[in-house]
């Protein structure tokens, strides 16, 4: 595909055809690998595309729906993906920073008209959405390596006026972007005190996307709107004793209730936004335009999708035969996700405080049940270090492999997602804690106590290099374990010596190779009639 015909496809797709907004990107993915001056040319297009939406004049200026599509998948997440790419992005943007932060300054000053007609269902089709992805642009096309955050943190200061200037608008980046602000603990604490206090809308989609990043069931841990939400809500509720009624109620529906789903809704209201939600992904499996990414198939993609729907149409049963029963269940999911994440209980903490009665009583009510929570029986239930008799933890790791996942004698077998769901020291982020053993995870296993009667079942161990698959147990331990990128296997050492004798009937050993075993421990083993073999 040329360039040009690159440009021309824009207009020929629908934008809430996903699909086609892929394959737009990956167009000029394919172009940029081939030669980086198409880079240059694409952002000479946005540049003019951007001032002729300004109303200047510019030969390169795209117009209509393809301007509006450009603009959409220019900004995007995989445009400039491939190799070098975003470096050159960077580079390019970096040099024009001053030029586009101008245009952006001038752009949060035009009415939200509507700019395309034909718009997908994650957006509006309004000026708003060409502002967003304008400072998108500084999140999608910055390199990974790259950690100097000063230009982002340059666009950051003109986020509050977006928020002001588009206050019905959605965009789920925005709040990473507020983030970056130098003030932003006050200036995050300001916009809830704007919706609340000043707009008092009904639907703030803004308001509810930072009010997700902050103590949400997705929240990313590691997001200063996060750490900090203890900090912004005392700022923004400094003065909430004298707030009225209304804007208490708003406060509490909006910026606490609904980011842990137990938002107030009328049978009726949660049946009509299901059976949408139900339709949508029926209409999905019925296109079926599934396509595989990075090792995941096009089936498995459209099996979750089935199963997703499964759930959502049983979700929807619940709600129609006992409405109250669905209701429990919400909270019940709200209260675990409180147990478990001490950063939200001390930022409710802070609004339990800070808010008159009764609101604060029903704050008050959320943290004694997750108090009550955290004290009931755990599955996984921690155990003292004396209860562990085994000195090498990579031979103890190879014998719960062995009991736990394929004797599945060792009880209760154990799950990282249901472990990080109880746990209440911290917060537990398999997406972002899994990249490296997890310690409390470490510390389970490592002092899980084992009975003789459970050790005498041993027969056979078997330590993988990955190769095979990988031990069940790694993936809970070391859930993002990846033996392709280098990581080994955690080795079985001399101290497993003394720890055969709590193995009486161990008889073999399989891929022992992936520990380099000395030779003192080889001898050991022979002495025992241990047999040796190589992984298959």
């Amino acid at each position: 595909m040329t360039f040009e015909e690159s440009l021309d496809f824009l207009n020929s797709y629908e934008p809430d055809d996903y699909r086609s907004l892929k394959i737009a990107q990956e167009n000029w993915k394919s172009l940029i690998s081939e030669d980086r001056g198409y880079l240059e040319r694409l952002y000479d297009i946005y540049f003019a595309t951007i001032k002729g939406f300004l109303g200047e004049n510019d030969a390169l200026a795209l117009n209509g729906a393809k301007a509006y599509n450009f603009i959409l998948a220019f900004s995007g997440t995989t445009t400039v993906a491939s190799h070098g790419g975003k470096e050159e992005a960077w580079r390019i943007l970096n040099e024009r920073h001053a030029q586009h932060l101008d245009l952006l300054r001038r752009a949060i000053e035009r009415p939200n008209s509507v700019v395309s007609e034909k718009f997908s269902r994650t957006k509006t089709g309004k000026w708003a959405d060409i502002v967003t992805s304008m400072l998108d642009l500084y999140y999608w096309h910055k390199p990974y390596s790259n950690h100097d955050e000063k230009l982002r943190i340059e666009a950051a200061m003109l986020v509050p006026k977006i928020y002001r200037a588009f206050p019905e608008h959605r965009s789920f980046l925005l709040p990473d972007h507020l983030m970056l602000h130098p003030n932003a603990i006050r200036e995050a604490g300001d916009l809830i005190r704007f919706y609340i206090l000043e707009k008092g809308q009904r639907e703030a989609p803004l308001l509810v996307d930072l009010a997700y990043d902050m103590f949400g069931f997705h929240s990313d841990k590691g997001k200063p709107a996060h750490a900090q939400s203890a900090a912004i809500l005392q700022h923004a509720l400094s003065d909430a004793s004298s707030w009225t009624e209304q804007q208490l109620e708003q406060f509490l529906e909006q910026v606490v209730f609904t980011p842990l789903d137990i938002q107030t809704y009328q049978s009726q209201q949660a049946e009509a936004l299901l059976q949408s939600t139900i339709a949508n992904y029926e209409r999905l499996l019925r296109e079926n335009k599934y396509e595989s990414h990075l090792g995941t198939s096009a089936q498995t993609y459209r099996e979750r999708d089935e199963k997703t729907l499964q759930a959502h149409r049983a979700t929807l049963n619940l709600i129609q035969s006992d409405f109250d029963a669905w209701n429990r269940k919400r909270r019940d999911k709200a209260v675990q996700r409180l147990a478990v994440s001490a950063t939200t209980r001390k930022a409710f903490k802070v609004i339990e405080t800070k808010l008159p009665a009764p609101y604060a009583e029903r704050i008050g009510a959320l943290l004694k049940e997750a108090e009550d929570y955290s004290s009931r029986p755990k599955l996984y239930p921690s155990h003292k270090p004396s209860e562990n008799r085994f000195k090498d933890f990579g031979l103890k790791l190879l014998v719960i492999e062995e009991l736990m996942y394929r004797q599945k004698v060792l009880a209760p077998q154990f799950d990282i997602h249901l472990f990080a769901k109880e746990y209440e020291k911290r917060e537990i982020s398999v997406e972002i804690d899994g990249y490296e053993i997890i310690p409390e995870v470490e510390t389970y296993f490592k002092n899980l106590p084992i009975s003789d009667e459970l050790l005498a079942k041993v027969e056979t161990l078997h330590q993988s290099s990955g190769l095979d698959g990988g031990s069940e147990f790694i993936y809970h331990l070391y859930p993002f374990w990846d033996p392709g990128s280098g990581d080994k296997a955690i080795p079985v050492s001399n101290k497993a010596i003394t720890d055969l004798e709590l193995l009486p009937n161990l008889k073999s050993i399989s891929g022992l190779e992936n520990s380099k075993p000395t030779p003192k421990l080889l001898k050991a083993l022979a002495a025992r009639d241990i047999r040796i073999s190589t992984e298959e």
